[in-house]
């Protein structure tokens, strides 16, 4: 973030001492305190810190943070592993980090942007060594390439603490281990070849198939994951814990780390809103008519296309000869059930076949075109 002050005429010492410590505290507060920052309006802020694993003190600078529904966006990680990020509000937001040679590439959990900055969305980076040894622990399969044919979740049900720390250093650096004990999950939906929940063991923080819940450590795994969303929901006898929404493709590996993830709810507290994620809506929900209707004779003729929509729609109905439309378009919004739309033909169309196009868009951007054919009465 860059601030500039333009000083025309003569200023007195005063005002200008006033703009310098404005200054010194607009750099002070982006190197800091990120996270305090305001946004522009539609904006919220993402920060955290960037460390690997077994190493909290190796930073991974020169690493570059993304955000997987918005490639343009990307911020660099600090020498000391910091980051910050602008991201639209109301929105999904994966973030993941582009890492240097000797690291692997870390995705998130998927976040819904709800009017606040996100602080303290740290990435725990896995180094090669460990990427390897416990690919191997575990048998998953590896590409031509070396990386996880398919999709890996981890994350760790972590306790209060870990969150309640407000600086990464010190703070939650010292909050070790941060894991709840007797803490279990599940995955929806379990689905092809998918191995977990796979529970780490402390000390000696290794995944073991035969461990029943997690222990101090709070460390937990899915392997062979399908492409998809997953809802991630935990459990545990005495406790509550924040769920998370993972989105899986082949080759990603996914660390929903502290002080997300699976993260302790204090007495009374709901889950952050920005948790609270859901499937982003990519599918138009409609049924279209196999065929089009011509009614009507000489100045009553009407072309009518019916469907059956599953959600609030925008439809738009052309009826066309060649590029010449044969009557002014009927635009409706339409509410679920049956509906149909009709255009109607003006008088000097002949008879003859006619193309018949239906546009239609949901709330979500999502759009459709049906086409039909139809032939046009005298």
């Amino acid at each position: 973030m860059s601030r500039s002050f333009a000083f025309k005429g003569k200023r007195s010492i005063a005002t200008l001492a006033f703009a310098a410590i404005v200054l010194c505290l607009a750099f002070v507060t982006a190197d800091s305190g990120r996270a305090g920052l305001a946004p522009p309006p539609g904006k919220v802020l993402i920060s955290g810190t960037a460390y690997a694993f077994f190493d909290i003190d190796d930073r991974v600078p020169g690493a570059v943070v993304r955000i997987e529904e918005y490639p343009e966006l990307s911020a660099p990680v600090q020498a000391d592993g910091s980051y910050f990020i602008e991201v639209p509000d109301d929105a999904n937001v994966t973030p993941y980090i582009d890492t240097p040679a000797g690291y692997n590439d870390i995705y998130l959990q998927t976040f819904h942007t709800s009017g606040s900055n996100l602080e303290h969305v740290n990435f725990q980076v896995v180094p090669d060594l460990y990427y390897y040894g416990f690919a191997a622990l575990l048998g998953v399969p590896l590409d031509e390439n070396g990386r996880i044919e398919q999709c890996v979740i981890v994350s760790t049900f972590s306790i209060h603490e870990a969150r309640d720390a407000t600086t990464f250093d010190p703070g939650f650096k010292d909050v070790y281990p941060h894991g709840l004990p007797g803490s279990t999950a599940t995955i929806t939906p379990l689905q092809g070849d998918t191995r977990g929940p796979i529970y780490f063991t402390y000390p000696g923080i290794l995944p073991d198939p035969a461990q029943t819940a997690s222990s101090e450590d709070g460390g937990v795994l899915w392997v062979e994951v399908p492409p998809g969303y997953y809802w991630l929901e935990p459990e545990h006898p005495t406790e509550r814990l924040a769920p998370f929404l993972a989105h899986c493709e082949n080759g990603r590996l996914i660390n929903a780390n502290p002080p997300w993830g699976f993260y302790e709810l204090k007495d009374g507290e709901e889950p952050d809103p920005a948790v609270m994620a859901s499937e982003p809506d990519t599918k138009l929900d409609a049924r279209v008519n196999r065929k089009a209707r011509a009614t009507g004779r000489g100045k009553k003729r009407k072309v009518k296309l019916g469907l059956n929509a599953g959600e609030p729609l925008n439809a738009k109905l052309i009826v066309t000869r060649g590029k010449r439309r044969l009557g002014p378009p009927k635009t409706r919004q339409l509410k679920p059930g049956k509906r149909s739309l009709a255009v109607r033909i003006r008088r000097k169309v002949g008879p003859g076949r006619a193309s018949v196009k239906l546009k239609l868009a949901d709330r979500a951007g999502n759009t459709k075109v049906a086409t039909r054919k139809v032939r046009i009465r005298r």
